[in-house]
């Protein structure tokens, strides 16, 4: 949270000229409900295999669409999920220092998982190995998602 997967994700997409998704946009979309409301009544672990089927879904190889995919923060997590993004593109982490992303997201209980500050800080911690694990690490707390988008363009283009 916090780092700028939707500003980045979608300006990124535009550039490419393919289509972007958020993806907890997308199982919101396709259930009918929040997914605060899917973790509320059916527990995370329901929310993770909705959120898994939905990303297999998404890289079909039946489906010849290209995106660009922001992932819940903790999508990253599941090691299904990391070998399906693996497999179908690049994985970039957006790095954000815990200090920018309390400037950025209120910590006020809407997100699950987010609703103190000891509980965020503890959260973005733990998750860090696991999003260290993508191919590409770009720094977001000093750019705009449009320099951002840049160095990851420049990125890609380099490699």
């Amino acid at each position: 949270m916090g780092a700028g997967k939707t500003s980045v994700g979608w300006r990124l997409a535009k550039k490419l000229g393919w289509r972007f998704i958020d993806l907890d946009e997308e199982i919101e979309r396709q259930q009918g409900r929040a997914v605060a409301e899917i973790f509320r009544t059916d527990g995370e672990g329901a929310f993770r295999q909705i959120e898994r089927n939905c990303l297999k879904k998404l890289s079909s190889s039946a489906n010849n669409e290209k995106y660009v995919v922001a992932f819940g923060g903790g999508t990253f997590l599941d090691p299904e999920n990391r070998a399906i993004a693996e497999s179908t593109g690049l994985t970039v982490w957006l790095k954000v220092s815990f200090s920018t992303v309390t400037g950025r997201v209120k910590i006020d209980g809407t997100r699950p998982k987010f609703t103190s500050k000891k509980q965020a800080e503890l959260l973005h911690q733990s998750r860090e190995s696991y999003y260290a694990l993508a191919k590409l690490h770009i720094s977001t707390d000093h750019g705009t998602p449009d320099t951002v988008v840049d160095e990851i363009l420049g990125a890609i283009r380099a490699s």
